[in-house]
C-alpha cells in the first residue's frame, strides 16, 4: 500500500516574497521551458518591446514640454505652432505602441492561460485517478475547480501586468534618472561651519522621499495577503455551496428543506462578508495613503525647486521638464507602493495555485495492485482497513474467472462498498494482493451523469463517435431505453430529467457499448424492480460472456442470476456474532 508524498514546503525563516518566488517559478517551468511555448516568448518580447518604447515618447515629451513653455513664456508663436504638429506625431505615435503591447499581451495571455489548464486538469484528472486519491486521503485543497478556473487565469493575468509594468518603471527610472540629474543641478549649503554642496539634489531627494514611502506602504498594507487567500477561499466555497444546492433542488422541495439550507448558505456568506469588510478597511488605509502620496509626489518637485526658480536659476520650461522628470523617476522608484495590492492578490494566488500543483505532482502510485492479460478476471488477498487503521475485513479471498458473476451481500457498513474501491485500486487503506483485468470498470452507487450529450453519455470514457448510430439504438433498445433513440444528440442536464431507474438503466446501455472485462458493480440495480434488476443482469451474462461481474446489491432475487453468491460477514471481524447458513462463505 502506497501513500502520497508530503507536499514540499519553503522554511518559515524565508522572506514570503523569496517563497512566493520559488512557487511561482515551480508553477511556470513546465511551460515557459518548453518548445511550444516559443511563440510565446515572441509573443512577450513584442508585447514588453511596444509597451517599453512608450518610455521613448515620454522622454520626447518630456523634452517638447521644455521647448513648449519656454516658447510659451517668450510668447514665440512660430514655435508653439511647431511644437503643436510634434504633439501630434508624438501622441500618433504613443496611442499606437501602447495599444499594440495591450493587443500582444491579451493574446499572449490566453495562450499561455491554456496550455497551463492543460497541464494542471491533466495532472487533476490524471490516469491513475490523482483527483480521486487526493480525496480518499483526504489531502485535497479546497475548491480545486476554483484553482483551475479562476486562480490560473489570475495567475496569468496578473504576472503579465506585473511584469510590464515593473519594466516599463524600471527603464523610465534609468531614462529619467539622468534628466532629472542633469536638470537639478547642485545645491549649496552651510552647516556647522562647513559649506556642503550636494550635486544632483532633486534625485537624492526623490530617492529619500521614495524609500519613506514605500516603508510605509508595507506598514499599512501587510494584513492584505492572508485577507486575499481569504476571499478566494469564502468566495469559492459560498459559490459551491450554491451549486450544490441547485443540483439538489428536488430532495430540498421533497423535504421542505429550504429553511435549512437557506440557513446554511447565510452562514457561507456571512463569511465572504466579514472577510469583505476587513479587506475593504485595510484597502481604504492604503488607499487614503497612495492616492495622497500621488497628489503630494505631483507637488513635491515644485517645492522642492522652487528656491531655483525664484533665484532664475531655472526658465518656466526647465521647471516643467524637472518636475515632470522628478514625477517620472518617483513614480518609478514607488512602482511597489503603487502595485502593493496586485502584488498581494497576486502572492495569494500563486500561494493557493501551488498548494493544489504540488499535490497533483506526486507520481507515486496509490495502490500496488497488479494488473494484466495474463491475470484472471480478478484475483484478490486482502484485508481492509479503515483510514484511521481499523480493520474492515480480514482474510478476505476473492478469485473471479472471466465469464463469472458473483454477487457480495452483508449487513449496511460492513464494507461491501469500501472493498470495491479497493478492488478497482482506488483504496489504499488495505495489506495484500490484488490482480485483475486492465479493462476494468467500478460503478460507485453515486451515478455520474454530467452535463452534455445522451451519445457522449453512453459511450463515456470513450468518445461518442467510436461507435455507430445502430449501436447507440441497439443498446438503449436492449435496456428500455428505446424512447430516448431520437434524442442522442441533445445536449441537457440528463441526471436531472431521467428517473433513478432510467439513469440505471442508461449505466447498462454503457457498459454494453464499452464491454469491461471486469465489471465492480456498487447498487447499479437499487433504483430498479427486482423484475428488472434480474433482466438486466441476465441481459450482461448474455452480450458480455468473457467479463467477469462482482456486484454488491441487497436485492435476494439477483441470487438467481449469479454463479456465487459470497456474504461479507465471512470476513467481518465480528463474524462471531453473526449466525451464517452452511456453506455461505464458500467463494473460491
Amino acid at each position: 500500500m502506497a501513500r502520497l508524498r508530503a507536499p514540499v514546503t519553503y522554511s518559515d525563516s524565508q522572506p514570503l516574497m523569496m517563497t512566493t518566488l520559488k512557487q511561482f517559478i515551480y508553477l511556470v517551468r513546465p511551460f515557459w521551458g518548453r518548445r511550444i511555448s516559443l511563440s510565446c516568448w515572441f509573443l512577450l518580447a513584442l508585447s514588453l518591446g511596444l509597451t517599453l518604447s512608450s518610455v521613448w515618447f515620454n522622454i520626447k515629451m518630456n523634452q517638447w514640454n521644455g521647448g513648449f513653455y519656454n516658447a510659451l513664456q517668450t510668447r514665440d508663436g512660430p514655435a508653439l505652432y511647431t511644437l503643436l504638429q510634434s504633439f501630434v506625431l508624438l501622441v500618433s505615435g504613443l496611442i499606437l505602441v501602447v495599444v499594440l503591447g495591450a493587443y500582444f499581451q491579451k493574446k499572449l495571455v490566453m495562450r499561455w492561460r491554456e496550455e497551463m489548464t492543460k497541464e494542471v486538469v491533466g495532472r487533476w484528472l490524471s490516469d491513475d485517478s490523482r483527483h480521486y486519491q487526493l480525496a480518499v486521503l483526504s489531502q485535497e485543497p479546497d475548491n480545486p475547480d476554483q484553482r483551475i478556473a479562476e486562480d490560473i487565469q489570475l495567475l496569468v493575468e496578473s504576472t503579465l501586468r506585473l511584469l510590464t509594468s515593473f519594466t516599463h518603471a524600471t527603464l523610465t527610472l534609468l531614462s529619467f534618472t539622468a534628466i532629472l540629474w542633469g536638470l537639478s543641478g547642485g545645491i549649496s549649503f552651510s552647516l556647522w561651519g562647513e559649506s556642503w554642496q550636494i550635486p544632483g539634489y532633486m534625485f537624492w531627494a526623490c530617492l529619500v522621499y521614495t524609500l519613506l514611502g514605500i516603508v510605509l506602504t508595507q506598514w499599512i498594507g501587510a494584513p492584505l495577503h492572508q485577507l486575499n487567500m481569504a476571499r478566494q477561499r469564502y468566495e469559492a466555497n459560498y459559490r459551491t455551496a450554491l451549486i450544490i444546492r441547485r443540483q439538489h433542488g428536488d430532495a430540498i422541495a421533497g423535504q421542505r428543506g429550504e429553511n435549512s439550507d437557506r440557513h446554511t448558505l447565510i452562514q457561507h456568506f456571512s463569511k465572504v462578508t466579514k472577510n469583505w469588510y476587513q479587506l475593504i478597511r485595510y484597502e481604504r488605509n492604503l488607499s487614503f495613503y497612495t492616492v495622497g502620496y500621488q497628489q503630494v509626489t505631483a507637488l513635491a518637485p515644485i517645492l522642492f525647486a522652487l528656491p531655483k526658480f525664484l533665484a532664475g536659476e531655472l526658465t518656466l520650461g526647465a521647471l516643467m521638464q524637472l518636475r515632470q522628470a522628478f514625477t517620472r523617476v518617483a513614480t518609478s522608484l514607488g512602482w511597489f507602493i503603487f502595485a502593493y495590492k496586485e502584488i498581494a492578490e497576486w502572492q495569494a494566488t500563486v500561494t493557493r495555485l501551488y498548494r493544489f500543483v504540488i499535490l497533483l505532482d506526486n507520481d507515486a502510485p496509490l495502490t500496488a495492485n497488479e494488473s494484466g492479460d495474463s491475470a484472471p478476471g480478478l484475483d484478490a488477498r486482502l484485508e481492509l482497513l479503515t483510514p484511521e487503521g481499523t480493520t474492515l475485513l480480514t482474510q478476505v479471498h476473492l478469485r473471479v474467472q472471466r465469464g463469472e458473476r458473483v454477487l457480495l451481500t452483508g449487513r449496511s457498513g460492513l464494507g461491501k462498498s469500501t472493498l470495491l474501491r479497493a478492488l478497482s485500486g482506488h483504496w489504499p487503506f488495505y495489506t495484500g494482493m490484488i490482480r485483475h483485468d486492465e479493462q476494468i470498470c467500478w460503478l460507485p452507487q453515486n451515478m455520474y451523469l454530467p452535463y452534455g450529450r445522451l451519445d457522449t453519455l453512453l459511450a463515456y470514457p470513450n468518445a461518442r463517435y467510436r461507435f455507430s448510430l445502430a449501436q447507440y439504438r441497439e443498446v438503449l433498445t436492449l435496456t428500455g431505453l428505446e424512447k430516448l433513440s431520437p434524442r442522442l444528440t441533445q445536449e441537457t442536464l440528463w441526471g436531472q430529467i431521467l428517473s433513478g431507474g432510467e439513469q440505471q438503466r442508461l449505466l447498462f446501455a454503457r457498459l454494453l457499448l464499452n464491454q469491461p472485462r471486469l465489471l465492480l458493480l456498487d447498487e447499479i440495480t437499487s433504483a430498479l424492480d427486482e423484475e428488472s434488476a434480474r433482466s438486466l443482469i441476465t441481459l450482461l451474462k448474455v452480450r458480455l460472456p468473457n467479463s467477469a461481474i462482482v456486484l454488491v446489491s441487497h436485492q435476494r432475487g439477483l441470487q438467481q442470476e449469479v454463479d456465487r453468491t459470497l456474504d461479507l460477514t465471512c470476513y467481518s471481524p465480528l463474524r462471531q456474532n453473526a449466525v451464517l447458513p452452511e456453506g455461505t462463505c464458500h467463494v473460491s
